[in-house]
């Protein structure tokens, strides 16, 4: 369970049924996550407004810090979000002008519509379910029966404005409860649906965040399931105070149990801006209580199910944020934990939970950590733990027999990254998927009997041909001498003269590793002759837990150092040179992108950053700011604000400098990164340097990230058309 700020999963992607939900997490690389909208043509050409600035200045732990534009902040702010629409207009206006955009559009979207995208593969007894995507549209949910049957259970195509983040199923295979969205918000509902009919159920329970899953009781009575605080619309922060709740089939909203609620005072002591979730499963009588934030590791209770639906849970708190558990799963009565602590590449600990005074320091190491591979990802079956690691980006599965320490390797047919590794307690083998940079996704049934893998044929259906293409694993020398890896995908034959367009991204927080993953829509920026670049800087999980606290906190710093070393490297190799090299970043990748803009701006011919971070010392000013304390630093301690101050692009922005053409995007429902990020550093930049071209690509229906491929093509369309222009 993490609790992120990054680019969110799309709703066809992955998610682990047996973990505490993976709520504000999930990644999905730099384009089918990120805001999408249909162009807007404009009919008359306007003017970008004036931006008037404030004679304001921060004092804070004897930190001067000039902030200009703060009149932008706030929520409901008429005077900011009026001139941010006029500014995303005239910007409107210039993306259309655009001579390659028109021949962008037609490819993506070609790309996007000629595949069928499948995701979030569970086998629930006899039935599997999916998501699919088809023709880039919005995923619906579907069933495969055992004689091989399929239909729909939900598709939101049927109601205009809505998407599919998220569902679980209930332990018969009879009923789901999915979690739907409306009008790009990530602040939705769960709704229930009967599998068999497709009829809609009675239940329905809001506010939920979008990738919050929802755990069934054994008997599908009911399930568990967190629940965002109701608000206001002028509440500062609705990121905080969320609940875990027990709800009842058929019974009213009103009537369901409270189990656990973020900043009450009691007991538990959960911080206000952190979330609870309560899971169970079918084989365990015992129930967690997995407590998270933007963080890598967790805090974890557990208490007898009997006891917490008889409404006296008796919470043992078995392991805190310093312990450094980065996941969890259970299995009857033993809990297996990931542990980084002393551990930089994890090793798996087991607790007895029958032992009522067992505590962390009790576990015993059932798998210790490995020198050459990082343990990523656990996933209970009947048969056995499966494992997951990583070796250089790529992924290995094992199945461990409980009871016993060996290991025994299910063999894939290539290497790639396994995104998907979901197991039944009640059932044996595993559901697993396997995709590369230019290897398109497959999905597989793992039969331990045999020793064998079965295609499913809900992968990536229809993909575009990758022949001409190169995916190569390098690394690049950053300036403190680190190696600092990165993945290169390229034309096979191109002129190795720096004359080549390339595209880095980065992102560099919470530990999440940008490992290879099969994205037509990205990969025809490389199809049309370009580079790209994928910079696995230090903050990011690539290299272990060690790797991630290299680029966290105080050593931000480290990783922007890592994704300048990644841009020069392509100049070096001859792959590109810096006027004709961009930078590209999303939401937390702000903090890394901002900062490698203002500190290294020759190294760039453009930037583009897709809902950034980008004040970092006006965090606790922000929506789901104070869940962001943890990763980057608290501004109501010297520490924290010095901290803060030091990885800030808005404040190193210098009126001296010379800045590269810059390409902001944002939406304006995000609930994640409010729109102000972008609006006072594309201010600031302009301020400074005048001759910059400071594009802001807005729309007001859209938050975070698109919901489906056709959206998410158009948008790319935007972002590669002012590339290739400013590229020069």
């Amino acid at each position: 369970m993490r609790l992120h700020c990054p680019p969110p999963r799309t709703a066809a992607s992955h998610q682990s049924p047996h973990l505490l939900p993976h709520a504000l997490t999930g990644l999905v690389l730099f384009g089918l996550s990120l805001t999408a909208v249909p162009p807007v043509q404009s009919q008359q050409p306007t003017v970008l407004p004036a931006v008037r600035q404030v004679d304001t200045v921060e004092q804070a732990f004897g930190l001067s810090m000039p902030d200009p534009f703060r009149w932008m902040e706030g929520e409901n702010n008429a005077e900011f979000n009026a001139w941010l629409k006029q500014a995303g207009a005239e910007s409107r206006r210039k993306l259309d002008a655009l001579p390659s955009l028109g021949r962008w559009r037609d490819r993506l979207t070609a790309a996007a519509q000629a595949s069928t995208r499948h995701g979030s593969q569970r086998q629930v007894g006899r039935r599997l379910f999916f998501l699919r995507a088809p023709a880039g549209q919005e995923p619906m949910l579907m069933v495969r029966d055992a004689d091989g049957h399929e239909h729909v259970i939900i598709d939101p195509a049927r109601d205009p404005g809505s998407s599919l983040s998220n569902y679980s199923v209930s332990p018969d295979g009879g009923k789901v409860a999915v979690n739907i969205g409306h009008g790009g918000s990530e602040m939705g509902e769960l709704a229930l649906f009967d599998v068999a009919t497709g009829t809609r159920l009675p239940d329905i329970l809001r506010p939920v965040w979008s990738e919050f899953e929802s755990s069934w009781l054994p008997d599908g009575s009911g399930f568990f399931y967190t629940r965002m605080r109701d608000v206001t619309p002028d509440d500062p922060d609705p990121m905080q105070g969320s609940g875990a709740y027990l709800h009842r089939l058929g019974e009213p909203q009103a009537s369901d149990r409270l189990i656990a609620r973020a900043g009450a005072d009691d007991a538990l002591a959960i911080s206000a801006h952190d979330f609870p979730s309560t899971f169970a499963i079918p084989n365990s009588d015992w129930v967690v209580l997995g407590i998270g934030g933007a963080r890598a590791s967790l805090r974890g209770c557990v208490a007898r199910r009997a006891d917490v639906l008889g409404g006296h849970p008796q919470w043992r708190c078995l392991f805190d944020y310093p312990d450094n558990i980065q996941d969890i799963a259970l299995a009857g009565s033993t809990l297996y934990l990931l542990s980084a602590r002393g551990a930089p590449n994890r090793r798996v600990l087991a607790l007895d939970l029958e032992d009522g005074v067992a505590r962390l320091g009790d576990a015993r190491v059932v798998i210790p950590e490995r020198d050459d591979a990082v343990l990523t990802d656990m996933a209970p079956a009947r048969d056995g733990l499966y494992l997951k690691s990583m070796r250089h980006g790529l992924d290995h599965v094992e199945r461990m027999e409980y009871g016993s320490a060996s290991l025994h390797p299910v063999a894939m047919p290539t290497e790639g990254t396994i995104a998907l590794m979901q197991a039944d307690p009640r059932q044996d083998g595993a559901v697993l998927s396997l995709e590369g940079w230019i290897v398109a996704t497959r999905a597989f049934r793992y039969d331990p009997a045999g020793d064998t893998l079965i295609d499913l044929g809900l992968g990536t259906l229809g993909a575009p041909d990758m022949q001409g293409l190169v995916a190569e694993e390098t690394e690049a020398t950053s300036a403190d001498g680190t190696r600092v890896p990165m993945s290169v995908l390229r034309p096979r034959q191109m002129p190795m003269d720096g004359s080549t367009r390339a595209i880095v991204f980065g992102y560099g927080g919470y530990g999440i590793s940008l490992q290879p993953s099969f994205r037509p829509i990205l990969v025809e920026w490389t199809r049309a002759g370009n580079v790209l670049a994928i910079c696995h800087v230090r903050g990011g999980g690539e290299n272990g837990d060690a790797w991630r606290v290299a680029g966290t906190g105080a050593n931000k710093q480290r990783g922007v150092e890592d994704f300048i070393a990644c841009a020069q490297e392509l100049a070096k190799r001859g792959l590109s040179r810096p006027g004709r090299t961009a930078g590209f970043g999303a939401s937390m990748g702000g903090v890394l992108t901002g900062d490698a803009y203002t500190t290294a701006p020759s190294a760039w011919g453009a930037m583009m950053v897709q809902s950034g971070i980008f004040n970092p010392v006006r965090l606790l000013a922000a929506r789901n700011g104070a869940n962001q304390i943890a990763e980057m630093g608290d501004p109501r301690t010297p520490e924290g604000m010095k901290q803060l101050l030091a990885m800030d692009p808005y404040q190193h922005v210098r009126d001296d400098a010379r800045y590269p053409p810059l390409l902001l995007v944002t939406g304006a429902v995000d609930q994640r990164v409010p729109p102000w990020n972008s609006g006072k550093f594309g201010a600031r930049v302009m301020a400074a340097s005048p001759a910059t071209p400071v594009w802001f690509r807005t729309d007001d229906q859209f938050g975070h990230f698109a919901t489906n491929a056709n959206a998410a093509a158009l948008e790319m369309a935007d972002v590669f058309a002012f590339a290739e222009e400013q590229l020069k």
